[in-house]
């Protein structure tokens, strides 16, 4: 039987291997959800997660804990930045942009966004990277997004997880963010002698296997850099913006 029949098979079995309901817990209530796991409802293969929470996991590492803002973010980012400038002769800093630099240049073409589906996680990595390489985006921007988010997840304990799968979606949701899909207008004669414009926005999927891939790739040249630097990072951040606020998080 091919992959696909037999995957077939198993989501229209009435096989009593799965959860009833989903076993994810809501963060005010503590109520378990609702809803059918997707393998009792037929829609998917999971035993113990409904639809639902399935897809929030693929978006943003986590059942439950969504992604940081980037309001949130951007304190930690900046203060992220300032230390990096002044560090930038540190030898650590110095290895890391080396490194990242080198992913940036051996990334290869860009594809545009509409041409991605089908992809395998690896290969659509690397487009993300080279679509940073050909917007101009500095190595130093790329090693304080991961800085950033240990530093905020460091702070906020307790506010956001800190398992590395979250902490991989948010840098990659972070990286996205700045080159994060394709751009393209046209001018079209019309027969009165008018131009009509015609504009396409194409965005690659912000979520997925392609979220873990990336940022594991940007965390992992940052780690060394993390450990030297994130004290520094936390006390510039609390010393220009003040400390955590849980309140921001409803803005």
């Amino acid at each position: 039987m091919s992959d696909g029949r037999a995957i077939k098979a198993r989501l229209l079995s009435d096989l009593d291997d799965h959860m009833p309901r989903c076993t994810v817990p809501d963060s005010k209530t503590g109520k378990l959800c609702s809803r059918p796991t997707s393998r009792a409802s037929k829609d998917g293969l999971s035993p113990f997660l409904c639809r639902y929470h399935q897809q929030h996991r693929q978006r943003h590492g986590s059942t439950w804990c969504k992604t940081p803002k980037a309001k949130t973010f951007e304190p930690y980012l900046k203060a992220a930045l300032g230390i990096l400038e002044v560090k930038h002769d540190d030898t650590f800093v110095k290895a890391a942009l080396s490194s990242i630099q080198h992913q940036l240049d051996n990334a290869g073409p860009s594809e545009i966004a509409t041409r991605l589906r089908g992809k395998p996680a690896s290969e659509r990595a690397r487009i993300a990277l080279a679509r940073l390489r050909d917007r101009g985006v500095a190595p130093d921007r790329l090693l304080a997004i991961p800085v950033a988010i240990r530093a905020l997840l460091q702070e906020a304990d307790g506010y956001f997880l800190r398992d590395p799968e979250y902490r991989q979606v948010a840098v990659a949701k972070a990286v996205h963010r700045l080159a994060s899909g394709t751009h393209k207008s046209w001018d079209l004669h019309e027969r009165d002698g008018r131009i009509r414009r015609i504009e396409m926005h194409a965005y690659p999927r912000s979520s997925g296997q392609i979220l873990r891939y990336l940022g594991e790739l940007i965390e992992g040249e940052a780690e060394l850099v993390i450990d030297k630097h994130l004290d520094g990072v936390l006390k510039l951040k609390i010393a220009r913006y003040g400390k955590f606020e849980p309140k921001s998080l409803a803005k």
